[in-house]
């Protein structure tokens, strides 16, 4: 076979290791070119600013000069006031000769008085008629705003050869008047142009600077097309500074290439491409190794399923190994997991009972859990996860994962330290199966023990180094494989008593099968109280509710019994609350039954599921209370609500009496009470009545007759069958279950 694949190595190599280094080498270039311009720009825009910064100085020194002239110097404003003698003159022209010395920039300066025309500058002194730049001072005298000219001519007289082109400032004499005198200084345009033609060459940018008007004051390139990567104004002396990098600054292809490191370049290149040629070669060497002995195989076994395909050596490597791999690994997965559904589907069979099985399938089973196959007996094991709601909340999908797995090796490990032998599988999402299995009667016997230990072991291990709980029902030891499922179903009874009996523990079904069945009707008693004491704002539904919670630990019952109960009181308090008006019915909406709605999974316990509904409730009541208290007429209700707790024994007691005692129509007591509690007064009335009856019946020994006069009935008959409609029992049965 030609060595197609080392010419391939080859062609599929060096292109892409020249193509690579090149483009390195151009994108190097190109940015190093980039790197250079944005420097230079950046000195260019440097430089332009610190030229425009130094003239702008220097102008703003000259104005401030005259400002302090005119404002220190009495001699200025003395010629404002027409002051015209020959010393006078003399001392002013001097003052403005200091001036024109104090700055290389100015060229000239002169003082204009309106009232009589006169001029006096640094050299002479003339009338205005005479003076060449008349219609500039004259137009200065009205100005609004001191500013520097654009450049202008200026003459002293108007026949006068000298002239020069100037940017002038003028100032009012004295400072903020008008039309009475004015100070110019006139700046050399030439001096100007001096300056950038001493501090405006760089080797870097060429500069040019144009006035207001875009007329070039130096330099022209710039100024002429507008385009400068750089480009200032100031807002001061009006001058746009242009900058246009040098042509030797934007960079020089040619001189980059010929430079000695791009040359020390392409000798790495050509370096690098002999090294690639050389290792792809001796790289080569053990494919020709493994591609000879294939062929001497093949050449042995032509009738085996090993052809020369078409194509290279490693497509004809790849072909020949994954045949003989594939038809391996297919063979072994295939029985790997026909092993594993049949295991998976006998061992739901023997949950769910039903089914018979097979000795051989027995066998196969157990093999598969190292161990033998005989069968003295079993017990089924249920591990639920505590909290589950908060469990899958709490952890992401990979995280609940790894938990379950920590969960069946501790399980498997602990099992292997107590001599156990198990087979488990998750059954739900929840909850682990375990089959303990013994293959003698010793063992059988000693099981439970072993079982026992085995989960308290598992059980504090998990909730000390994972701090997870767990709740392990233990079902009953059977000695024939077909009634696995029954002890199955008493491992499942065993966790159905997880809410009486608490969480993270061991639930034994011997535990649960000696357990007496209480009365739960009694208890039953306490939902209506509970309800209709919250609706009408009485503090003894907390009591009440403690009792109903204590009586259903008394009775350990399974959570199937104890949601019928709370399925029960929610519809009670749904039914009471429905009686008060809508605010009320919002608050009971949202600070309980939407909670309820959201915890109710997540609650697994009697202590959860009172610590919730003592809090909800509270809250809830707290809300209420507060919504009756900011009601005009709850201070009303309150002493009348009190006036019948201290007089219900009254037989009289009546809407009519209330309304006599209290100064109230009879009608709109009525109404409120309805608003307040959500009954009728009469209903109300009942209700109080009866709580005191219930309290006597439990807490004494008094006759039937003598409770209904002490709770304001006359006749006893009616007090019974108020009683029974109310409570659902008569008084007398009500005793006997309440009291020892």
């Amino acid at each position: 076979m030609r060595k197609i694949w080392l010419h391939r190595l080859l062609l599929s190599y060096l292109p892409v290791f020249i193509l690579f280094v090149c483009l390195f080498m151009f994108i190097g270039i190109i940015q190093l070119n980039s790197l250079s311009r944005q420097d230079a720009v950046k000195s260019s825009r440097a430089f332009a600013e610190n030229l425009q910064n130094n003239l702008d100085m220097s102008l703003r020194s000259i104005e401030m000069m005259m400002i302090g002239t005119i404002t220190r110097n009495s001699t200025l404003t003395s010629f404002a006031g027409m002051e015209s003698s020959p010393e006078f003159i003399i001392d002013l022209s001097q003052l403005l000769q200091s001036m024109v010395s104090t700055n290389s920039l100015i060229d000239s300066i002169y003082v204009y008085r309106a009232g009589d025309g006169t001029i006096v500058s640094d050299q002479t002194k003339l009338s205005v008629d005479q003076f060449a730049d008349r219609a500039y001072a004259e137009a200065g005298l009205n100005a609004q705003s001191s500013v520097w000219s654009d450049p202008r001519t200026f003459r002293v007289f108007a026949g006068g050869e000298r002239k020069e082109t100037v940017v002038s400032m003028t100032q009012s004499i004295p400072l903020g008047s008008r039309g009475i005198a004015i100070l110019v200084v006139n700046v050399s345009m030439g001096g100007i142009r001096d300056y950038f033609d001493s501090f405006g060459q760089s080797g870097v940018s060429e500069l040019s600077v144009a006035d207001r008007n875009g007329e070039a004051v130096f330099g022209q390139s710039a100024a002429l097309t507008g385009k400068a990567p750089v480009s200032l104004t100031s807002a001061y002396s009006g001058l746009t500074y242009r900058s246009e990098l040098k042509t030797s600054v934007s960079g020089n292809l040619y001189e980059y290439i010929t430079s000695g490191w791009v040359m020390f370049g392409l000798l790495g290149l050509l370096i690098g491409i002999w090294w690639v040629v050389y290792i792809s070669r001796r790289n080569y060497k053990p494919i020709e190794s493994i591609l000879s002995r294939i062929q001497t195989y093949n050449e042995q076994h032509r009738n085996s399923f090993l052809r020369e395909p078409i194509g290279d050596e490693l497509r004809y490597i790849d072909y020949t190994l994954s045949n003989m791999i594939e038809a391996t690994q297919d063979y072994e997965h295939r029985d790997r997991e026909h092993a594993r559904l049949r295991r998976l589907r006998l061992f739901r069979e023997l949950l769910e009972g039903g089914g018979t099985v097979g000795e051989a399938e027995w066998s196969e089973a157990m093999s598969g859990l190292g161990g033998g196959g005989t069968f003295a007996g079993a017990a089924v094991s249920l591990i639920e996860i505590d909290q589950y709601s908060a469990f899958i909340g709490g952890y992401s999908h990979e995280d609940q994962g790894l938990f379950k797995y920590i969960l069946t090796k501790v399980v498997e490990e602990t099992a292997r330290t107590h001599s156990l032998r198990i087979w488990q599988e998750w059954a739900t999402n929840h909850r682990l199966c375990v089959i303990v299995l013994s293959e003698s009667e010793e063992e059988r016997v000693q099981a439970s023990r072993r079982i026992l230990a085995h989960a308290e072991e598992v059980r504090e291990w998990l909730q000390n180094h994972l701090k997870l709980t767990i709740t392990w029902g233990i079902g009953s030891s059977v000695t024939e494989v077909g009634d696995i499922s029954k002890s199955c179903e008493s491992a499942v009874r065993a966790l159905d008593y997880k809410s009486a009996l608490g969480s993270n523990r061991v639930i034994g079904h011997w535990e649960i099968e000696d357990l007496a069945s209480g009365d739960l009707f009694v208890y039953l008693q306490y939902v209506r109280t509970i309800a209709q004491a919250f609706r009408v704002g009485s503090e003894d539904w907390k009591e009440q509710l403690g009792l109903l919670f204590a009586g259903l630990r008394s009775l350990l019952l399974p959570r199937e019994e104890i949601d019928g109960v709370l399925i029960y009181m929610n519809y009670f308090f749904l039914r009471e609350m429905t009686e008060l008006p809508p605010e009320y019915q919002e608050i009971w909406n949202r600070e309980f039954r939407e909670r309820w709605e959201e915890r109710m999974d997540s609650l697994e316990t009697l202590d959860e599921l009172e610590a919730f509904y003592s809090d909800r409730l509270t809250a809830c009541f707290s809300r209420m209370k507060s919504l009756r208290e900011e009601r005009g007429n709850h201070a009303a209700v309150r002493r009348v609500r009190e006036y019948i707790e201290r007089n219900f024994h009254n037989p009289d007691l009546s809407l009519t009496l209330l309304g006599e005692k209290f100064q109230m129509n009879t009608s709109s007591l009525s109404t409120l009470f309805k608003e307040e509690f959500g009954e009728k007064f009469v209903a109300y009335l009942c209700q109080v009545r009866m709580e005191h009856a219930k309290d006597m019946l439990r807490n004494g020994s008094l006759p039937i007759n003598e409770i209904a006069g002490r709770v304001g009935y006359q006749h006893p008959m009616s007090f019974i069958r108020t009683f029974k409609k109310m409570v659902g029992v008569t008084p007398g049965d009500y005793r006997k279950v309440h009291q020892p």
